[in-house]
């Protein structure tokens, strides 16, 4: 993916605040969804679902289309609940992965695998080397360094919490 695009913009939220949604049902050529079912496979794009695409195209063809003829709307309103959204899932996401990195490093440990809990903390840090940068990139990284650099200490392959 292009380093002038932001991952997070991808990420529309399929609730609002109150977790009310709303389904649409519709029909589209066959090549059409093919081409979808690629870019989701692809992992070229941050999208997880083909509800991750078709919410994010949505989205940016109304912005379009109120560009082109600005009509009375709530556009505004749907920006703001999709900032919050946004912010709560990466929140979430942000929580569920430590929470489930500490499961699996207290069982590794606990069997007295510390080599299996340090390649583990190592393939995290990788992972969050790679993300863009940013407040969550750093979040990520001094989580990890609060957390596990007492796993990886004296390990000159990890180094954890260095903000760049």
């Amino acid at each position: 993916m292009s380093d002038n695009l932001d991952p997070v913009e991808f990420r529309i939220p399929a609730t609002d605040t109150k977790g009310h949604n709303a389904r649409h049902w519709f029909r589209c050529i066959p090549v059409m969804a093919r081409q979808v079912e690629q870019i989701i496979q692809s992992r070229k794009f941050p999208y997880r679902t083909k509800g991750d695409l078709l919410r994010h195209a949505l989205h940016r063809h109304m912005g379009w289309l109120s560009s082109l003829e600005p009509i009375p709307s709530v556009s505004g309103q749907v920006d703001a609940i999709l900032e919050i959204m946004r912010d709560e899932e990466m929140n979430n996401d942000f929580s569920l992965v430590f929470d489930k990195m500490a499961e699996r490093i207290s069982q590794h440990l606990s069997s007295g695998s510390h080599r299996e809990a340090t390649r583990l903390v190592m393939t995290i840090n990788s992972c969050i080397e790679n993300m863009p940068d940013g407040f969550w990139k750093d979040k990520y990284k001094k989580q990890m360094k609060d957390r596990y650099s007492n796993i990886v200490k004296g390990n000159d392959k990890c180094k954890l919490g260095e903000m760049d």
